[in-house]
This record gives C-alpha cells, structure tokens and sequence, in this order.
C-alpha cells in the first residue's frame, strides 16, 4: 500500500483528526474546518492530478520578522487543500520513525520539549559537566537538495511514489511571490508541514555517532546541546559537530553558540536548568519583555497619533500578549503555556514577567512610568483582559490540563 492508497481513505483522515484534537493542535474553526474537507472528501481531486500528471501546486513564498530582529526569515505556504494533503502525509511519515535515534525530541509522535528536557535532566552529574550549545544558522531552507534526495529515497524505499511526491515539491525551484513567479532556493521549505521530517532525516547520521557512543546528546531540529566530563571532551564533540554540519553545507548560528562550565545553570530549547529548577531561560525572558516594551511604546504613540482612549489601547495590549500566551489562533505557532508550563519547576520568571507586563499596561495609559501610575488598580486591569501568567501556571498544573 503506498501512501496515497491511504490517503485516498475516509478512515485515515478521520485518524488524523483525531490525533490533532488530541495533541491539541487544532483551534475550534480548525478542527471544524478539517471535518468539512473529510466530509467532502477534497483531499480526492488533489491526490488525482498528482498521480495523474506529478504536479502539485506552487507555494507562496513569505518573508516573516524574525523574533527581535530586524532580520527577516524566508517560509512556504500552500493552499488550503494542498496544506492538508502535506499535514496528512506528514502524519503517515510517523510510520518511518523507527530510523531516529532517542536523542532526536522534534517534530516526532509522544516526543518533545519536554521529554527533551526530562531525559537530559535524569542523566547522573550532568550539573557536573561541561557543556556545548549550538543552534544552526537557517536550517531548513539551508538543506542541500541533492544531499536530502538521497536520505529520503534510502528511507522511503519501501514507498517510490512517496519519494517521487517529496521530491517534485522540494526540488520544484519557483513558488509565487505575490502576484509574481520567482526562483529561490528552498531546503526543505521551512513552514510545510513535512519540513520537520525532513529536517530530522538530514542529520540523523550525528545524532547516532553520539548515541552510539552512549554521550549526553540532544537535538530538537536545529538546536544541538551536547556534555562531557571533562573540558578536552567537550572541545572534541564540538569539533565533531562543526565537521559534520560543514559537510552538509549548514553554518553554525554563532550568536547563538556558547559552553557551559561545571555547576552554571545551562540552557535548551528556551529553558534554563539550574540543578533540579528549570525556568524560562534569561534570553527568552528578556526577548518577551523587550516585545512589551515595543508594543507599548507603539501602543502610547498611536493613541496620541489617534486620540483613542485608554482603555482600547490597554485592552489591544493585553489582547496581544493573551494571544501570544494563551490562545494563539495562528497555525505553526506554540502559545506560552503549551512550551513552558509542561516543564517549568518555578514561576520566577512569571512573576517577573506579570510585574513587567502591569508595568508596561499602566505606562500605556500614562505615557510615563511614575508612582502616578498606581492610580489603575489591579481589579480594572482585569476587568480590560489581564490574565495572570503565574495564576494560569498554577491552574494549569491544579488541573492538568496540558
């Protein structure tokens, strides 16, 4: 059975919803979305011109803000049909995870941040040692297409035409730019839903040098942290990771490089481990509060640019930053309380974050940061939306709701 016979059925599609609603990937207007194109079976027409004439449509090619940078990051999107198609044949590709390695945590079914986390914080002395983090340089559209091609068609032997539908999207060099066809180079496509696949195939040979050799290894897509007892160790794992990601053409993200020593608190995938405490790591933390200052400072200038009052201003704040916390309805995107309240062991920098939040909120309705600024009391920042990012951690751990 290749993988359009299964995704020609009903069944399948109706497994995948489940997984989703149960993962909690998809919002209320997404799943009842995804029921409607299972219902119509709209998956039929696309699977039939692939296998028809192998064409699949175009993408659009966006150029996102990267997060507190003035940088801009290349992502694909599909259609609507197209992008379900790509989300099924992601979820078949579970069948091939057998070929990674246990100290791969992305992108993978039951496996992430954190299990990440827990399995490195179970390993003995691991306080004790010498540390090494590394974060590549735009991984995915990075990859090296003939060297990606040659992995997928050793893993997908099993399935030809699976191999031959990957490869027709990632080697196909023009997308739509909007109303424009241009001609870049893109990797795996960051931004598609079988990128993630594919970025774990293409350094899956590193991760099993370092699980071969029994070392205090992790990797969640394009973040590598790697220990060792000693200080010669570590330089000589480092080296290893240099030479291997060199030969698959990929640069190391130096701003994001650094080594730990012996008792320093170390940090992954945004958190901080210091000893048995994990919290928000101080470059996440600061990231978050430097966006609040910008919101707010952009907020203060457009009410006096508009003559809007307080209380829309504040309560566009508080919308902004409840999205990025709680609810984000954005697809791709993990809210705040689905990637740290799993694994935080402290609301330190919660508190810091829900003092630093109040602050900004009543800066906004001031324009200046003064005792004066006490006069908006709690209770009616509350009342404008406010939500407490360490009375929602609680809550959450009360009732076990991630």
């Amino acid at each position: 059975m290749t993988v359009f016979d299964e995704l020609k059925r009903k069944q399948f599609w109706e497994e995948l919803l489940e997984f989703k609603i149960f993962s909690g990937h998809l919002s209320t207007t997404e799943e009842n979305d995804l029921r409607q194109f299972i219902e119509n079976a709209d998956y039929l027409p696309v699977i039939s011109s692939f296998e028809n004439d192998h064409f699949f449509p175009l993408p659009r090619v966006r150029e996102l803000n990267k997060k507190n940078s003035d940088k801009k990051r290349t992502v694909f999107v599909f259609e609507r049909a197209e992008n379900y198609i790509l989300k099924a044949v992601a979820y078949y590709l579970n069948k091939y995870d057998f070929v990674f390695s246990d100290n791969l945590y992305s992108f993978r079914k039951n496996i992430g941040v954190k299990r990440a986390v827990s399995d490195l914080m179970k390993r003995p002395h691991i306080s004790e040692m010498y540390g090494y983090k590394v974060d590549i340089h735009d991984y995915f559209n990075s990859v090296d297409t003939q060297i990606i091609l040659r992995l997928l068609q050793d893993t997908l032997k099993d399935d030809p035409l699976l191999f031959d539908f990957i490869s027709s999207i990632i080697t196909e060099p023009a997308a739509h730019s909007c109303d424009d066809i241009v001609y870049c180079k893109k990797g795996v496509m960051a931004g598609i839903p079988i990128s993630g696949f594919m970025a774990n195939l293409y350094l899956k040979e590193l991760d099993e040098w370092f699980a071969a050799r029994n070392i205090i290894y992790a990797r969640y897509s394009d973040d590598i942290i790697v220990f060792a007892e000693n200080a010669d160790l570590i330089a000589e794992y480092e080296a290893e990771i240099k030479s291997f990601l060199f030969d698959k053409k990929l640069e190391v993200n130096t701003k994001k490089e650094y080594h730990t020593l012996p008792g320093e608190a170390w940090e992954f995938l945004g958190f901080s481990v210091d000893g048995s405490m994990i919290d928000i790591s101080v470059s996440s933390l600061e990231k978050v509060k430097a966006k609040m200052r910008r919101k707010a400072r952009a907020l203060v200038r457009w009410k006096r640019r508009t003559g809007a009052c307080d209380e829309r201003a504040i309560r566009a704040f508080i919308r902004h930053f409840n999205r990025k916390f709680y609810d984000n309805p954005k697809q791709h995107e993990v809210t705040w309380c689905r990637w740290y309240f799993p694994t935080i062991t402290t609301a330190k920098s919660l508190r810091i974050l829900d003092e630093y939040m109040l602050s900004n909120i009543r800066y906004i309705a001031t324009g200046k940061h003064s005792k004066a600024n006490y006069n908006l009391r709690y209770e009616k920042i509350k009342e404008l939306g406010y939500r407490s990012l360490v009375n929602s951690y609680y809550y959450y751990k009360k009732t076990n709701l991630l």
